[in-house]
């Protein structure tokens, strides 16, 4: 069965958030549960994950995610929550065990391949010696994998200027996946390439960083999520049969995921947590 699993459902900060004393941060405390949120990322299956951040190692453990069988790793920008670069160099032989065979692609925006060269700067960047293969995409130009009978679109994010930070519309066998978190309300290039390409999404993941307040650009959330979603709905991206959901949150969001649940779910959205399956068949 193709499913998607969120592995991290909150912003920078975590929730709660380290040194901090808000409200939502004391509620997730008290509640535990759904609002005890690690930093946003993704699973397809056990070789394709979205987004590689400070918590990787946490999840792992969590989540049971076996990391070896890992093969694809797309992020959607630089930002160390979405990218954790030094939990890489534990692929250098003496560290783990991995065959020269099993490379690890990376795949992301030339942003993305700076901060990998950067960092991997001290060992020469060879990255054969860690088994890692950085790719580069291009908005707008599909990514076939063809062995995981899937396709990655890689769209333009409305969110860090000084690189071009992505989203990742998937197909996934016969279903399609729009995941879309760290963006604000979408660029139009990004409208026309999804009405031009005539997506159906089954499954829609949203930035919702700001919780219950209006952001427009560089993250998105209270009535720019349904903005979006019904401009979707207008184009026939989506429709009832999709499953709508919401992620990132930060504790600045003002919302307890029970608040966020009241706020969102009489629009058909659902609210994101920490190991979230979202089944396509």
């Amino acid at each position: 069965m193709k499913k998607v699993t969120i592995l991290g459902s909150a912003a920078a900060e975590g929730i709660p958030a380290m040194f901090c004393n808000c409200r939502v941060c004391r509620e997730a405390w008290k509640n535990g549960g759904k609002d005890i949120r690690m930093r946003t990322a993704y699973k397809f299956n056990d070789r394709i994950r979205v987004d590689f951040g400070p918590d990787t190692l946490a999840q792992e453990y969590k989540f049971q995610l076996h990391s070896e069988n890992l093969r694809h790793l797309f992020i959607t920008h630089s930002h160390e929550d979405h990218l954790y670069n030094f939990l890489l160099n534990y692929r250098r032989p003496g560290f783990s065990v991995v065959p020269e065979d099993a490379i690890l692609n990376i795949y992301g925006n030339p942003g993305v391949m700076m901060a990998l060269n950067v960092h991997f700067a001290r060992y020469r960047c060879d990255f054969a010696k860690f088994r890692l293969n950085p790719v580069e995409l291009t908005p707008f130009v599909p990514l076939e994998l063809p062995e995981e009978d899937m396709t990655f679109h890689p769209l333009r994010a409305n969110h860090m200027p000084t690189e071009q930070p992505m989203i990742y519309a998937v197909r996934y066998g016969k279903k399609w996946v729009l995941i879309a978190n760290d963006t604000g309300v979408f660029p139009e290039e990004d409208w026309n390439y999804i009405e031009e390409k005539m997506f159906r999404f089954d499954l829609v993941i949203s930035d919702c960083t700001g919780g219950i307040i209006d952001i427009r650009d560089g993250h998105m959330s209270g009535k720019f999520v349904l903005e979006t979603k019904a401009r979707l709905e207008q184009i026939g991206a989506v429709d009832k049969a999709t499953r709508y959901v919401i992620n990132h949150f930060s504790h600045n969001g003002l919302a307890t995921h029970a608040e966020l649940e009241a706020y969102y779910n009489p629009h058909g959205i659902e609210v994101g947590y920490d190991g979230m399956e979202l089944e396509l068949e």
